[in-house]
């Protein structure tokens, strides 16, 4: 649509990563005027940068999967994952709207999941937790369909990406992988390859999107196909308010001030606080430098704009953020690439952590925030010191390690680069960490011990569904432990990185930021990291930011439209 507004329209939305689109799009077949508002010029947030993984327990699509699941046994797992700070009445609410928002979805838009057919809960031990049916992706996304529009996409992770822009998912690697092995394989990869080289002669990047990126891509898709009125790179100051509601904004765009009245609200999806440096140095105090994989533009102005006007905004949480261990690399352009290890490397047999000692420090299949979590305590207590990811040549050859991709493809680029540490032998290797060359070779030997007995009896590596499903399960007799015995050996630093904001604003059930008297204020919503997660700085499975925060989406944009027909009656 063009970038000429009215003077009012129904709902406002401020950002445009998974929870915005989607309370716009509902709102807008609600049958609402809709305004989204972006601060950037691209769209999609860290959603598009994202694995794409939605946390939406009881759908249609695990009934699909015949799992024996319910909203009381997804509640009684959420109460053992989150303990004492679980908010029931929202996590009761979001279980109870997931099924129901995914349906409206896939019914009246492009926007269309799929169940992984195996993947547990991360606190697989705990009661009510599951194999499958909870997490869904999104199918991949012909980006062709958006036209001109596709430019305006934000991209996803350069080191998520193969030859400069081909996006892969875990389906694509094992096709890849097995290219030469199997002819399905051969064939499979050679439609990739071949999409792949006609996108590159039309487009800067293929057009084939896979994971965070194909979720915002069908939702971009779904907004404008319905209509919603997409402003780019415009930034609010302020919120406007009339009788103590919340009834419009000023934003500035492209040097100009702007004025836009909402009649039904202004709906919170910025992003979460990552990128604001005094909410960092508040809720992460003591922290060692860290890294972030948010989108930058996340800078806390949801919670600045709800705190004019009496919002109320948490940060008690065991956990302010949610937490992955990530390399860092200087790419050839000068930017800087965070890479989050997510499930690619660090769960695999022959990988091990270390920390400045030269000691194993956490259980490297864990959850990722439990590992970040982990990297955290080691940073604070050896401020000078560095962690590191260890193994040997079979293991780059056969998984790669973070941006390395399998079979070596990049690893000579990436040893020039500085990205990771190269050495014929344990000792060289340990110079170069600068720990102990006896102590290294120790943990390694210890390890080495546990990949032949199976057991890790340090840290219990491999030993439930969710670290065995990180792993290879061709190896045995544990498909998270290997050796590591065959140089050169390798090692990548890592550090902690955010991946997303847990504390938030305080909303009720309605998605409505409360005061500091716990009462809503008319005309203000918030939803996706903008909003305290319902998870209080736990992490008990994948999406559990997305997956919340599109359920949330939907339900502001909901109430949005009830009270907006409430006023025209």
């Amino acid at each position: 649509m063009s970038d000429a507004l009215p003077d009012s329209v129904d709902l406002i939305v401020l950002g445009s990563g998974a929870a915005g689109m989607t309370a716009a799009l509902t709102a807008r077949l609600s049958g609402l005027s809709v305004v989204m508002l972006e601060k950037t010029d691209r769209i999609g947030g860290t959603t598009a940068r994202s694995a794409g993984s939605a946390w939406l327990p009881n759908t249609r699509h695990a009934e699909a999967l015949a799992v024996d699941d319910n909203i009381d046994q997804s509640l009684l797992y959420l109460k053992h994952a989150v303990g004492n700070r679980l908010n029931t009445d929202l996590a009761a609410t979001f279980l109870h709207k997931a099924p129901a928002m995914v349906e409206w979805l896939e019914t009246n838009t492009v926007v269309n999941f799929r169940a992984y057919p195996h993947h547990p809960d991360y606190l697989a031990d705990l009661p009510g937790a599951t194999l499958a049916g909870r997490v869904l992706e999104p199918k991949p996304f012909d980006a062709r369909a958006l036209g001109s529009s596709f430019r305006h996409l934000r991209e996803p992770l350069d080191e998520f990406t193969l030859m400069g822009g081909m996006m892969v998912d875990r389906t694509d690697i094992t096709h890849l992988m097995g290219a030469l092995k199997r002819p399905a394989s051969l064939a499979y990869a050679a439609r990739l390859l071949v999409r792949y080289g006609v996108d590159r002669l039309r487009h800067t990047r293929g057009t084939r999107l896979v994971m965070g990126n194909a979720l915002v891509g069908r939702l971009y898709k779904a907004v404008l196909d319905a209509g919603v009125h997409v402003v780019r790179e415009a930034e609010v100051t302020s919120l406007l308010q009339s009788d103590a509601a919340v009834t419009g904004v000023q934003y500035q765009r492209q040097g100009a001030a702007n004025t836009l009245n909402a009649r039904a609200g202004v709906v919170l999806a910025t992003g979460g606080f990552s990128f604001d440096a005094r909410r960092r140095e508040s809720l992460m105090q003591n922290l060692p430098i860290t890294y972030s994989a948010v989108a930058s533009a996340a800078s806390g102005d949801g919670a600045a704009l709800a705190e004019q006007c009496g919002g109320a905004f948490t940060g008690v949480y065991e956990s302010n953020s949610f937490w992955a261990p990530a390399s860092r690399r200087q790419r050839p352009d000068g930017s800087v690439g965070v890479f989050p290890h997510f499930v690619l490397d660090r769960g695999k047999p022959g990988v091990i952590a270390i920390d400045p000692r030269a000691q194993r420090f956490v259980n490297e299949a864990t959850t990722y925030h439990r590992f970040g979590e982990a990297l955290i305590a080691v940073r604070r207590q050896y401020l000078q010191g560095h962690c590191h990811l260890v193994c040997d040549d079979q293991f780059i050859a056969r998984y790669g390690l973070g941006c390395v991709r399998p079979k070596r493809l990049n690893l000579k680029a990436l040893l020039k680069e500085g990205y990771l540490m190269c050495a014929p032998s344990v000792a060289s290797l340990a110079v170069q960490l600068n720990v102990s060359a006896d102590d290294l070779q120790a943990t390694i030997d210890r390890h080495n011990r546990f990949a032949e007995t199976g057991v890790d009896e340090d840290f219990h590596k491999g030993e439930d569904a969710y670290q065995r499903n990180l792993g290879d399960a061709a190896h045995q007799p544990n498909c998270c432990i290997g050796k590591i015995d065959s140089g050169p050996f390798y090692a990548v630093r890592i550090f902690p990185a955010d991946i997303g904001a847990s504390a938030g604003l305080l909303t009720d059930v309605n998605a409505r930021v409360l005061n500091d008297d716990g009462q809503p204020i008319n005309g203000l919503y918030a939803c996706g990291n903008d909003m305290a997660s319902i998870m209080a700085g736990s992490y008990p499975g994948p999406g559990i930011t997305i997956g919340p925060g599109m359920v949330f989406g939907y339900i502001a944009a909901l109430h949005a439209s009830n009270s907006a027909l409430n006023e025209r009656l």
